[in-house]
């Protein structure tokens, strides 16, 4: 994965670009002169559509930054701040319960000749295509205008569009193209639901495919229906070092190695029966979420065993 410095580099390089005139092609690149409003449904749906887009497209790495109007040759000052979200972290579970499956993406606040600006930086996705589950465009008045269920959008010339076949089978073709840093396949053979106790517990292994080691800290379980969450947090785990409480040990699982968990998984009170009556439902969308030592979130779909 590419650094901070060449990431700036690459961004003064279009900025220059830009302020002299000159259409630096890129099909991986936009501007955005403010931070998309994650507070509200409606920035969320713009950044979503053009995140997903610049994960779903074909090439190297893709860019946002925010802050410049290279129509105008206008800066506006911006940090992540902006956005309305306390932390990147808010990032990532607005991306875990919208899309098909999380993407890598790092966002970045830096300042070039005196003037601050955010960057988001999305890594070629070995994923694709990364569907929104469901799409909402607006009115002018901020009411919903249009749903879409399970949304495809691609980056063609300087623009974001509905994908077509051809996007879709040249994403396939390019994933083979892709070898991540961080590649997990979770197999989970055993789940098992304690009502007294109000816990899950789950059995599964986690195998690396990816170029790097891993070391997992902490686990998570989404259980969503479309309207509402529910979230189950870890709270002992039984791995290589036998048993410990999230964020107290590591799983490291090195590439090309398979490895053997077992996670207990605290239910919110309350809500243990109506979570049972739901739990074989299809509709369900069932997500593992895995926090690695390096603060990356990686996430699985799953299926109950047979």
């Amino acid at each position: 994965m590419i650094g901070l410095e060449r990431i700036t580099e690459i961004v003064k390089e279009h900025l220059e670009q830009a302020t002299l005139g000159l259409d630096k092609e890129s099909l991986k690149f936009d501007f955005k002169y403010e931070w998309y409003d994650l507070s509200t449904l409606k920035g969320v749906n713009e950044y979503l559509k053009d995140t997903t887009a610049m994960a779903n497209t074909y090439g190297l790495d893709g860019f946002i930054v925010i802050g410049f109007d290279d129509r105008r040759i206008l800066y506006k000052d911006v940090t992540f701040e902006d956005c309305g979200l306390r932390d990147t972290n808010e990032i990532t579970k607005v991306l875990i319960k919208r899309v098909s499956h999380l993407f890598e993406l790092n966002t970045y606040d830096i300042i070039i000749n005196g003037h601050k600006l955010s960057v988001i930086h999305i890594p070629p996705a070995w994923e694709k295509p990364i569907l929104i589950r469901n799409y909402q465009t607006f009115t002018k008045r901020g009411n919903i205008k249009k749903e879409y269920h399970q949304k495809i959008f691609v980056r063609k010339n300087t623009g974001t569009f509905s994908a077509t076949k051809y996007d879709i089978d040249l994403m396939y073709y390019d994933r083979k193209n892709v070898e991540p840093d961080y590649r997990l396949f979770i197999d989970i053979f055993k789940l098992s639901v304690l009502p007294l106790e109000e816990v899950i517990q789950l059995k599964f292994t986690v195998e690396n495919a990816g170029r790097r080691p891993v070391a997992i800290v902490d686990f998570n379980l989404i259980f969503s229906d479309g309207r509402k969450d529910l979230e189950c947090q870890a709270t002992k785990i039984w791995g290589q070092s036998g048993l410990y409480s999230p964020k107290h040990s590591s799983e490291i699982v090195q590439p090309n190695n398979i490895q053997n968990l077992s996670v207990e998984f605290t239910l919110p009170n309350n809500q243990t029966d109506q979570f049972i009556k739901k739990l074989k439902t299809r509709s369900i969308h069932k997500q593992i979420i895995l926090k690695l030592s390096n603060d990356k979130i990686l996430s699985q779909k799953f299926e109950l065993p047979e």
